[in-house]
């Protein structure tokens, strides 16, 4: 069992992120790239983190002091079509859970309850150990006028507000980087800042440990990066199982979702013909 002691920032949104289409959380490169900017504008170099010696994960939910990360991959054994239905729309795992049970994990619906099995013990699935969601999507309409011709025309912009507070880890954090935060809670964080979209107070950085049951997988906290947009110390080769995919080998050129399981691995980088993905920046 390994301990990774890291920081785990804490955000409080208090109007809507726009990242991409349909995206329902600020993945770890929309905040590689903000922190990078802030620090620019604030005349502090950025060394550490373009040679790898910070590594921030995505954000995900943070709910009654709890961190609920990405489902890894799962399968659901259940007889009841409508309760497997509600088992697989499941989205986030307390992350205590996976200091209790290693991973990859099967969900069990039983007569006396729902249960999380993974390779090595088990335990009830109550509703503290879940979340289906944790915000919605919206969709603003706006004008956006031409002087010339004197007309307007309407676009939209899809946007999700978070129910509950946001974290995400840091592999490292100092004076720099706390500063660079108080500047985005102004900048805000993803697309359409101009508009006001993305501005968040921050709520609170403490320690924390996160204690992977097991050894075999480790969990991957972010989404893939393009090779070479940020360095990493370290890459191997290793085999995975995709987040949101069957228990397969991948062969090809596969885009690693956040949550997924790798085997004994720091970094990945992309390698024809050998199963090589690549992970973005925390693995756990």
């Amino acid at each position: 069992m390994k301990i990774l002691l890291m920081k785990l920032i804490t955000l409080t949104f208090i109007t809507p992120f726009s990242i991409g289409e349909k995206e329902n959380y600020v993945d770890a490169i929309t905040l590689y790239r903000a922190f990078i900017k802030a620090l620019s504008l604030l005349g502090e170099p950025f060394d550490d983190i373009l040679e790898g010696k910070v590594k921030f994960s995505s954000a995900f939910p943070v709910y009654k002091e709890k961190l609920f990360l990405r489902m890894p991959y799962r399968t659901i054994k259940c007889e009841d079509r409508a309760k497997e239905k509600q088992l697989r729309k499941i989205g986030y795992l307390n992350s205590e859970v996976l200091e209790k049970i290693p991973p990859p994990y099967t969900i069990e619906c039983r007569k006396d309850g729902d249960y999380i099995v993974g390779k090595d013990g088990e335990m009830m699935l109550g509703k503290e150990s879940y979340l289906v969601s944790y915000g919605d999507f919206i969709v603003d309409y706006k004008n956006r006028m031409d002087r010339l011709n004197n007309s307007a025309d309407i676009y939209s912009i899809s946007a999700f507000i978070p129910h509950t507070d946001v974290g995400f880890l840091a592999t490292s954090w100092d004076n720099r980087l706390e500063r660079a935060l108080k500047l985005l809670e102004k900048l805000g964080i993803g697309k359409d800042r101009n508009l006001g979209y993305g501005k968040f107070k921050v709520k609170g950085v403490k320690d924390f440990d996160i204690k992977v049951a097991g050894n075999e997988y480790k969990y991957a906290t972010g989404r893939v990066y393009t090779e070479g947009e940020f360095l990493a110390e370290r890459f191997d080769r290793l085999q995975i199982i995709g987040g949101d995919s069957d228990v397969v080998l991948h062969s090809l050129l596969v885009l690693l979702p956040v949550g997924s399981l790798v085997k004994e691995v720091k970094r990945l980088k992309i390698e024809k013909g050998n199963n090589v993905v690549i992970v973005d920046p925390v693995v756990i």
